[in-house]
């Protein structure tokens, strides 16, 4: 049944509605087109960014590859020396007081150092303390590899700059076996150009980042076979970012996500770089965090403002319509009281006829209707009075007919139960058991039967053609054969009990082929 309504009701659909969907569509696209304005912008921001990191970076390495260049001849000399001279004999080599070789090998005393590595990859001896005890292939399978690597080849090798794991400093390395293979001496190499470059890098990103409105933060997170790292000591990764983090990395792509915090909508972008050619490490993350508050209220703005033009388009349209539609329905809610009445039973009651519209017309229309019926119900109320009469008493008897046959069914469901194995045999032919005997209607045409005969136990779920009443009579036929087979034929085996019951039941009916 369709649901009541009105007029009014339906202008408001079909004008106001349509309205509102077209606005609202309006304000969502102008909503919308304005967020990709945004992103876009910040997109184009963060690459920009990017892009002159990755130049710094770039500038980075050639200068970094130029000052190697000129340490690595120097570094190569005095490993030389220290393996073909100083160290030929290395029985005392964990011993021996590095910081007097320093000075007689004119090294200098606070940017270059000597370390002594044994076969395990522990720093055994060093003019740096801290690295005193330390395994270096405790830093990563590929930095074990490379040491390893370099016992075996037993050549003089060294490295770009690289970062020195306590300090966290650019440093550059070299590598040479001792004569006999036990030991591995490691040169490491501060250089001052290098960290005034390093400096001139850190101060070019604090002005890029003074540069862009609503960034908050910028760091580069080096990826190396150790942990990640970063030039500022201070740079963190929040730990609930270490999972992005980490996807970023394993996945080779940019991560985002917003977080409010301290009052601020901020926007974290892990975005993965690639590196090649470069010794300082494999990869980088680039995070950049960018304050979206102002862009949150430009947009919550946005959003009131069109829930503001589209109240007051709604309250106004809607005030229109009301005041039109009074001057339509008022006359059609007189007429509506009116037919009221009469569909209630007033048949005498009539339309006011008032004016001269279609409403009038109507309601003359309406009142010759309502004659014609009151005369039409007043000759047929005394004949539905008879015919309501009949109906009840023809009602009565078919009840009581359908009484008698449910007494007649309830009494032959009693029949069908009795033939049923009783509980207590069942229980004691069988021991531990249980029957699911549900009957779709009150009989049924299915029955189970249990019989027990020279230590034999014999069972059968019996599925009878028809249900109902039919079933039921078949279920009393197929009861009786079973125990027929069983007490007279004798009967044992199921192939035999199977084949009695077809005969049985075949001669039963007097037809051809098994009911059952």
């Amino acid at each position: 049944m369709s649901r009541k309504t009105t007029i009014f009701r339906q202008l408001i659909f079909n004008v106001v509605v349509p309205a509102l969907l077209a606005l609202t569509f309006m304000g969502y696209f102008n909503y919308v087109q304005k967020k990709q304005q945004l992103v876009q912008f910040n997109t184009e921001k963060n690459l920009m960014i990017t892009d002159e990191l990755v130049r710094l970076m770039e500038m980075g390495d050639e200068t970094f590859e130029l000052l190697s260049e000129n340490m690595s001849m120097r570094m190569e000399d005095i490993s030389r020396r220290l393996v073909e001279d100083v160290f030929r004999n290395t029985d005392d080599i964990e011993n021996v007081d590095l910081n007097r070789i320093k000075k007689r090998l004119k090294m200098n005393d606070s940017s270059e150092d000597i370390y002594i590595i044994d076969t395990n990859g522990l720093i055994v001896n060093t003019t740096f303390e801290k690295d005193l005890g330390l395994n270096l292939y405790s830093l990563g399978k590929e930095h074990e590899n490379h040491l390893r690597g370099i016992f075996e080849k037993g050549i003089f090798v060294d490295e770009r700059f690289t970062i020195e794991n306590k300090t966290k400093n650019l440093r550059k390395f070299s590598y040479q076996p001792t004569l006999d293979g036990k030991y591995i001496v490691e040169l490491g190499f501060y250089s001052s150009q290098a960290e005034s470059f390093f400096k001139y890098m850190t101060k070019s990103k604090s002005e890029m980042i003074r540069a862009q409105k609503n960034i908050e933060d910028v760091e580069m997170f080096f990826i190396t076979d150790a942990t990640p790292f970063s030039f500022n000591k201070n740079a963190v990764i929040k730990d609930e970012h270490r999972a992005l983090f980490m996807e970023a990395v394993e996945e080779e792509r940019t991560i985002v996500v917003d977080e409010h915090e301290d009052g601020k909508w901020l926007h974290y972008e892990y975005a993965f770089m690639k590196r090649e050619n470069t010794s300082l490490y494999k990869a980088a993350v680039l995070k950049i965090v960018s304050d979206r508050t102002d862009e949150k209220l430009l947009l919550r703005r946005e959003f009131l403002r069109f829930l503001i033009v589209l109240g007051i388009t709604l309250f106004v349209v809607t005030l229109l319509i009301y005041r039109k539609t009074r001057v339509i329905t008022d006359p059609v809610k007189r007429l509506l009281n009116n037919v009221s009445r009469i569909s209630d039973g007033h048949l005498d009651e009539r339309a006011a006829v008032v004016g001269n519209n279609e409403i009038t017309t109507l309601s003359e229309k309406f009142n010759l209707m309502i004659a014609q019926l009151e005369v039409l119900y007043n000759n047929l109320d005394a004949k539905v009075k008879e015919r309501t009469a009949e109906v009840v008493r023809q009602k009565e008897e078919i009840e009581d007919h359908q009484k008698n046959i449910m007494d007649s069914i309830v009494y032959a469901k009693r029949i069908q139960t009795a033939i049923l194995p009783p509980t207590d045999f069942i229980d004691e032919t069988l021991g531990e058991n249980f029957v699911l005997y549900i009957p779709k209607d009150i009989v049924s045409g299915d029955f189970y039967w249990l019989d027990k005969k020279d230590d034999l136990a014999m069972v059968a779920a019996v599925d009878c053609t028809g249900h109902g009443v039919p079933g039921a009579f078949m279920s009393i036929v197929g009861n009786s054969q079973l125990n027929f087979a069983i007490n007279v034929k004798n009967a044992r085996k199921s192939a035999d009990i199977l084949n009695e019951l077809n005969i049985g039941v075949t001669e039963t009916l007097r037809e051809k082929g098994c009911p059952g």
